[in-house]
């Protein structure tokens, strides 16, 4: 049994592995930049929430496992607010490499809300605002 898990890593997990390294290798030697902290300069530390692990910049690229053998990987790049997801399919002999979506997501960040379940935003916004005369 023990000689069956290693097979079935040798041949699913294996290419991802080395896909992703593939991957980071690519991004490492110019063509963009692994996802690194970067300090902000003392002007906006001021403005800026406390966040653990700091602000990343570049390209963060990250997999998940589907409900089949399929693996999803992610790649975003937080410089250009955008983002991809790519469908790597290990039980096609060749293997398979599928871009399922892309989007630039700059602009989403900008809504309030959207497809939202209620309370919408407005609502609470208005309730805090008499709330707050109220106890004036």
């Amino acid at each position: 049994m023990p000689l069956r898990v290693w097979s079935d890593v040798a041949r699913y997990g294996l290419p991802g592995f080395f896909l992703g390294l593939a991957l980071m290798w690519g991004t490492a030697n110019g063509r963009g930049t692994v996802a690194q902290a970067q300090t902000p300069p003392p002007a906006e530390r001021t403005r800026m929430p406390a966040m653990t692990g700091g602000e990343t910049s570049g390209t963060l690229a990250f997999t998940s496992q589907t409900a089949g053998m399929a693996q999803l990987l992610y790649l975003v790049d937080t410089r250009n607010h955008a983002f991809a997801v790519y469908r790597i399919d290990p039980t096609n002999p060749k293997g398979t490499v599928k871009l399922e979506a892309a989007r630039r997501y700059q602009w989403d960040l900008k809504l309030a809300e959207y497809n939202n379940q209620p309370p919408e935003v407005a609502a609470i916004e208005s309730t805090v605002q008499t709330l707050g005369q109220s106890a004036r």
